[in-house]
């Protein structure tokens, strides 16, 4: 077999939000049981567990990491939630693409204003050097992928579209 194949896993930085909502369910949690100790009330040590069991399942959301997997000219972008639970959120295949390059390229700007575009951020949510943008149509929608390819990625992606993908 002689299929280019390659992977790349980024860890998503938790926004501000996420990093909010995670304070105030350990806050909410501290509350009920304090509350629930102080005043002999057994509703609020109940609902104290009841949020430990909504923190066990919440928890997991913020951990989320996106993995790219480049095969034979088909891209791969999965969401892996708490390290186990993996969906595929968006496949392309470069055939189809219209332009690939680095997100501050002037190459992408006649594209970057469209009406209808559909924008899928598959980032970490900080300010790396290697962001991409990758604009493609599926059944009719514009779509505009922010990612973040490794070099090998890069290579291969050149070597499959090499009139669609820039490096600039």
């Amino acid at each position: 077999m002689n299929g280019l194949y390659t992977e790349h896993c980024i860890k998503k930085n938790p926004s501000p939000l996420q990093r909010i909502g995670k304070f105030a369910l350990i806050a909410v949690i501290i509350l009920f049981f304090a509350g629930g100790f102080f005043l002999a009330s057994g509703i609020l040590i109940f609902l104290g567990m009841a949020s430990i069991a909504a923190a066990y399942f919440l928890f997991p959301l913020f951990n989320i990491e996106y993995e790219y997997v480049f095969v034979d000219g088909q891209i791969d972008f999965d969401r892996i939630c708490g390290q186990e639970k993996r969906k595929t959120m968006l496949r392309v295949d470069l055939d189809n693409i219209e332009i690939m390059a680095p997100i501050g390229s002037h190459r992408l700007d006649s594209y970057r204003n469209q009406q209808g575009l559909t924008v899928k951020d598959f980032t970490s949510n900080t300010v790396p050097d290697n962001v991409y943008g990758l604009f493609t149509s599926r059944e009719g929608n514009k779509i505009f992928v922010r990612f973040e390819p490794s070099e090998k990625m890069l290579d291969y992606s050149r070597q499959k579209a090499p009139r669609k993908v820039f490096t600039d």
